[in-house]
């Protein structure tokens, strides 16, 4: 069966009328065709240069170490992976430029596409804000509450349109079967166009620089992605989420430019009087410090209202010693501050 290309069948190009340039050893021209002005090739004005890819712009993060600018991601897992309270986290993170868990965001107005739609989203953004006593402003975070199917191209077409105007450079699709209803996950082609529909997506961020995250679900072994490796294959960054009892494991598996390796332990901290949950603070692939406690302990308990240092020692369940130098290592690095005196210490988390 001919493919169409660039509108045409193969069948309906003629090959022979296209101009081929002398080979380097024959002085004369092959079949009396020579390259003129007029027969210059369409793609002759899109090449690169030596000097054209000087002024290309380097890879800088959106989140450091974690998402780069001008890529497309995806983030997998199976469900109670918390992969939509991660991506709810990221996205929170970057649209008020809050270190996410101690990296360095580049601040972008943030696009979340709720495919399965807005519930829930109340107390989570109210848990997140008590949280991290950060306010998301309504310039900094909107939500779509419906899918946007990418195998639509008027759809996409209409996504790109709201991506320009409200000059989103982080755009979220949760979940990606939600938002690609009707196609055939196992199928290559079909994947193919998903991830090409996120691609131009991503070119309607603010100079192509922004981030187009898709959520998907875990095949039935919990270890690789739903459907066809085209996903993978297609994608410039891959992180998956697992579940080992209360933890949650947060892997990158693919990273298009820069080190591969990025793994964190994460658990989930209710909020009282929210209804939801935070990601807490954790660094890194160890166990939990001391100090890294404590501040899960403050989040969990005194997020909103912040803590003595005798109420702050009754949940911490550490030994005295432990405690302080837990208490003093968060004051210097600066997840806490004593807003009362040295005498009676009251201490609060720091807006990051």
């Amino acid at each position: 069966m001919a493919q169409e290309v660039n509108g045409l069948l193969e069948t309906d190009v003629n090959w022979d009328a296209i101009p081929r340039p002398d080979p380097p050893d024959e002085p004369y021209p092959r079949n009396g065709h020579t390259l003129g002005a007029d027969d210059k090739p369409v793609l002759a004005d899109v090449l690169l240069n030596r000097s054209a890819l000087r002024t290309l712009p380097d890879p800088q993060p959106l989140i450091d170490n974690v998402l780069d600018q001008g890529t497309t991601a995806l983030l997998y897992g199976k469900w109670g992976t918390l992969k939509s309270f991660i991506a709810f986290d990221w996205a929170a993170s970057v649209a008020t430029g809050r270190k996410w868990q101690g990296r360095r965001v580049a601040q972008r107005r943030g696009l979340y596409v709720a495919g399965e739609g807005a519930f829930g989203f109340k107390g989570r953004t109210d848990a997140w804000e008590i949280g991290w006593r950060t306010t998301i402003g309504d310039n900094d975070l909107d939500v779509l509450p419906a899918p946007v199917n990418l195998m639509r191209p008027l759809e996409v077409a209409n996504l790109a349109a709201l991506i320009a105007w409200g000059g989103y450079g982080f755009v979220v699709l949760d979940t990606l079967a939600r938002c690609m209803v009707g196609a055939d996950e196992n199928s290559a082609k079909d994947c193919g166009i998903v991830v090409d529909a996120m691609t131009r997506l991503l070119s309607f961020t603010p100079g192509g620089r922004g981030v187009v995250l898709g959520v998907h679900h875990a095949g039935k072994d919990g270890k690789t992605l739903r459907g066809s490796s085209a996903f993978e294959s297609a994608a410039d960054t891959v992180y998956s989420t697992t579940r080992d009892g209360a933890v949650i494991i947060l892997d990158r598996e693919k990273r298009k430019d820069g080190p591969e390796t990025d793994r964190h332990e994460l658990t989930l901290d209710p909020i009282p009087g929210t209804e939801s949950a935070v990601i807490s603070v954790r660094r890194g692939c160890g166990q939990l410090d001391s100090a890294d406690n404590l501040m899960s302990a403050f989040v969990r308990h005194f997020a909103a209202t912040g803590a003595t240092k005798a109420e702050l020692r009754v949940v911490a369940d550490m030994a005295p010693a432990t405690f302080h130098r837990a208490l003093t290592r968060l004051v210097e690095r600066g997840d806490l501050t004593n807003t009362g005196t040295e005498k009676r210490p009251f201490f609060k988390a720091v807006s990051k």
